[in-house]
Protein backbone atom coordinates (compact mmCIF):
# COMPACT_ATOMS: atom_id res chain seq x y z
CA UNK A 1 0.00 0.00 0.00
CA UNK A 2 0.97 3.16 -0.86
CA UNK A 3 2.36 5.43 1.96
CA UNK A 4 1.84 9.58 2.41
CA UNK A 5 -1.77 9.24 0.79
CA UNK A 6 -4.28 12.23 0.56
CA UNK A 7 -7.76 10.45 2.49
CA UNK A 8 -10.38 13.37 2.76
CA UNK A 9 -13.54 12.47 4.53
CA UNK A 10 -16.60 14.76 4.18
CA UNK A 11 -18.38 15.53 7.62
CA UNK A 12 -21.15 17.71 8.56
CA UNK A 13 -21.23 16.39 12.38
CA UNK A 14 -23.91 14.60 11.84
CA UNK A 15 -23.99 11.06 13.79
CA UNK A 16 -23.47 9.63 10.27
CA UNK A 17 -20.65 11.65 9.34
CA UNK A 18 -18.96 10.58 12.67
CA UNK A 19 -19.63 7.39 11.99
CA UNK A 20 -18.27 7.58 8.00
CA UNK A 21 -14.88 9.50 9.79
CA UNK A 22 -14.29 6.35 12.10
CA UNK A 23 -14.79 4.17 9.45
CA UNK A 24 -11.77 5.57 7.43
CA UNK A 25 -9.94 6.03 10.42
CA UNK A 26 -10.45 2.35 11.31
CA UNK A 27 -10.07 0.76 7.82
CA UNK A 28 -8.60 3.62 5.37
CA UNK A 29 -6.06 5.61 7.19
CA UNK A 30 -2.54 4.39 7.79
CA UNK A 31 0.70 5.87 9.21
CA UNK A 32 2.05 9.14 7.42
CA UNK A 33 -0.85 9.59 5.63
CA UNK A 34 -2.69 13.37 5.74
CA UNK A 35 -6.30 13.09 6.96
CA UNK A 36 -8.33 15.95 5.97
CA UNK A 37 -11.97 17.14 7.37
CA UNK A 38 -13.79 18.54 4.29
CA UNK A 39 -16.46 20.24 6.56
CA UNK A 40 -19.51 20.74 4.56
CA UNK A 41 -21.83 23.34 5.90
CA UNK A 42 -25.77 24.11 4.75
CA UNK A 43 -26.18 27.75 3.95
CA UNK A 44 -27.12 29.81 6.58
CA UNK A 45 -27.72 32.90 4.40
CA UNK A 46 -24.23 34.40 5.60
CA UNK A 47 -23.43 35.27 1.48
CA UNK A 48 -20.51 37.22 2.78
CA UNK A 49 -18.42 34.09 3.76
CA UNK A 50 -19.61 32.20 1.10
CA UNK A 51 -18.53 34.93 -1.31
CA UNK A 52 -15.12 34.43 -0.18
CA UNK A 53 -14.78 31.24 0.21
CA UNK A 54 -15.96 30.73 -3.42
CA UNK A 55 -12.88 31.75 -5.29
CA UNK A 56 -10.48 30.84 -2.74
CA UNK A 57 -12.19 27.45 -0.94
CA UNK A 58 -12.36 27.56 2.81
CA UNK A 59 -9.04 27.81 4.93
CA UNK A 60 -6.65 24.42 5.90
CA UNK A 61 -7.41 24.55 9.70
CA UNK A 62 -4.38 22.93 11.24
CA UNK A 63 -5.60 20.30 14.03
CA UNK A 64 -3.24 22.36 16.66
CA UNK A 65 -5.43 25.25 15.79
CA UNK A 66 -9.18 23.87 16.42
CA UNK A 67 -8.67 23.92 20.10
CA UNK A 68 -8.48 27.81 20.23
CA UNK A 69 -12.25 29.08 20.31
CA UNK A 70 -12.03 32.25 19.16
CA UNK A 71 -10.64 30.69 15.57
CA UNK A 72 -13.22 28.00 15.53
CA UNK A 73 -15.76 31.21 15.66
CA UNK A 74 -13.70 33.10 13.29
CA UNK A 75 -14.14 30.55 10.66
CA UNK A 76 -18.15 29.32 11.18
CA UNK A 77 -16.74 25.88 12.22
CA UNK A 78 -18.62 24.06 14.91
CA UNK A 79 -16.29 22.96 17.69
CA UNK A 80 -17.39 18.83 18.27
CA UNK A 81 -15.14 17.05 21.12
CA UNK A 82 -16.11 14.15 19.68
CA UNK A 83 -14.64 14.79 16.44
CA UNK A 84 -11.52 16.68 17.74
CA UNK A 85 -10.90 13.36 20.09
CA UNK A 86 -11.18 10.89 16.82
CA UNK A 87 -8.80 12.86 14.67
CA UNK A 88 -6.46 14.14 17.91
CA UNK A 89 -6.16 10.29 18.59
CA UNK A 90 -5.02 9.17 15.12
CA UNK A 91 -2.96 11.84 14.59
CA UNK A 92 -1.09 10.46 17.52
CA UNK A 93 -1.28 6.70 17.11
CA UNK A 94 -0.32 6.59 13.35
CA UNK A 95 1.22 10.00 13.35
CA UNK A 96 -1.47 11.34 10.51
CA UNK A 97 -1.16 14.51 9.50
CA UNK A 98 -4.78 16.31 9.98
CA UNK A 99 -6.07 19.62 9.07
CA UNK A 100 -9.62 20.82 8.70
CA UNK A 101 -10.65 22.09 5.20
Amino acid sequence: MTKDRNIGVAIDFSSGSKMALEWAIDNLVDKEDTLYLIHVKPSEGNESRSSIWSSSGSPLVPLSELRDPDLVKKYGLKFDPEVLGMVDTISRQKEVSSPLF
